[in-house]
């Protein structure tokens, strides 16, 4: 009997040793795993919205083109780039071309900041034009969080002549780009990715 217990209680402490080393072992094992991970990184992140419109007709009607995209910015976001131009063949021998009521050939673009528009506000941003303009690009930082507009009205023409020479297009682009922060795990994302600051 005597015996029984004894063994009954080596084997006792042989389980409680075993657990108590796995125990450890596997907070050994954390802290080895603690020091090889990488530390997560923080990059800025830009996300664009692209215009990309060249006319085409072969009769004397203009064609019209018209958009209104909402972009959704939140407190993050540090900065705002637009790029825009526009091409009108001829331009500038042409000179503006308008009828009675309106432009024949022209782009408008505008941003809206959030509320501004049903408020009867200015547009945080605009530019309209009949003629050629170069490419420009403009920056803001002053960022309000909320639902942006833009709105593009825009009217062009283009032909295709018997000699490639002779044939002209109408055509703008117009890009808005946000920069906003990211953080990169390395442990979870591929190279170049990233989660969103305002989504931790």
């Amino acid at each position: 009997m005597r015996t029984q217990s004894a063994a009954l209680g080596m084997l006792l402490m042989l389980i409680i040793s075993t657990s108590s080393a796995g125990c450890i072992g596997l907070v050994m094992q954390r802290e080895i795993m603690e020091d090889l991970r990488e530390e997560p990184t923080t990059i800025m992140k830009e996300e664009s919205f692209l215009w990309d419109v060249t006319f085409e007709t072969n009769s004397l009607d203009g064609v019209q083109y018209n958009n209104q995209t909402q972009i959704s910015l939140d407190a993050t976001v540090s900065k705002i780039t637009i790029t825009f131009r526009a091409f009108f063949p001829y331009s500038d021998s042409i000179g503006e071309i308008t009828n009675e009521t309106d432009e024949l050939r022209f782009v408008e673009a505008i941003l809206w900041e959030p509320g501004v528009k049903e408020s009867g506000g200015n547009p945080f941003w605009q530019v309209k034009t009949t003629q050629d303009y170069p490419l420009e690009r403009f920056e803001f930082s002053n960022i309000v969080e909320g639902n942006w507009l833009v709105e593009i009205d825009a009217r062009g023409y283009g032909f295709t002549a018997p000699i490639d020479q002779f044939s002209a297009y109408d055509h703008f682009d117009m890009s808005v780009t946000i920069t906003k922060p990211c953080v990169h795990f390395p442990e979870v994302h591929d190279k170049g990715d990233c989660t969103d600051l305002s989504a931790l």
